[in-house]
């Protein structure tokens, strides 16, 4: 006959028996939740944003695998303005706001990774793109994107993905070409000289 404590052991075994999976269902559940969390691309770790020149700006995006906010609003207020703003980032945050190339409710730390659809919106208000009637009623970065997209300056792909550092040079570039067309650059076209003969 057996014993209460024998009795108990065998319980709690068999207890432990019918929790172990659900234990380790739960465990792994918790580690695959964290790793993806930690493998979603929220800030980055690049060394600081160049502010000195626009080729050292040109030559960081052109490295980064996504585009964080800091070295984006430093491109577009130069594709904006015509020139580099030397402060920091709260500073430069403060001028675009009173300028009015990024909303009020924006909050982006200076290295939190942006959409395309932020994007979109920083480049629509620097390019002062005033068409497309959804960009125009609601203001928001998808409609701009699609706007952009609709001009020939940004290329298709969702609005709501991260946009590489390339990518975006890319974009700027066209950018740049859609304010020297309708005639809206704030600097001077820079004389490179006559196209060299091939060899």
């Amino acid at each position: 006959m057996a014993t209460d404590s024998t009795r108990d052991a065998q319980v709690t075994r068999a207890a432990l028996a019918l929790l172990r999976p659900a234990l380790l269902v739960g465990t792994l559940s918790a580690l695959m939740l964290s790793g993806c969390r930690a493998a979603q691309p929220h800030a980055t770790t690049q060394p600081a944003v160049p502010t000195d020149t626009n080729a050292e700006l040109v030559e960081y995006i052109s490295d980064v695998p996504y585009l964080a906010a800091e070295p984006a609003y430093r491109a577009v207020y130069i594709l904006a303005k015509g020139e580099i703003f030397e402060g920091d980032y709260e500073a430069l945050a403060a001028a675009m706001k009173t300028d009015g190339l990024i909303g009020r409710g924006w909050k982006y730390e200076a290295n939190a990774f942006i959409d395309r659809a932020a994007v979109g919106h920083l480049v629509a208000r620097a390019c002062d793109v005033r068409t497309g009637l959804n960009w125009c009623l609601t203001g928001l970065g998808r409609y701009a994107y699609r706007e952009l997209i609709y001009l020939g300056i940004a290329h298709p792909g969702g609005e709501l993905r991260l946009i590489s550092g390339g990518e975006f040079l890319g974009l700027m570039a066209r950018a740049e070409e859609y304010l020297y067309e309708v005639g809206r650059a704030p600097g001077e076209v820079a004389e490179l000289g006559e196209e060299p003969l091939a060899p």
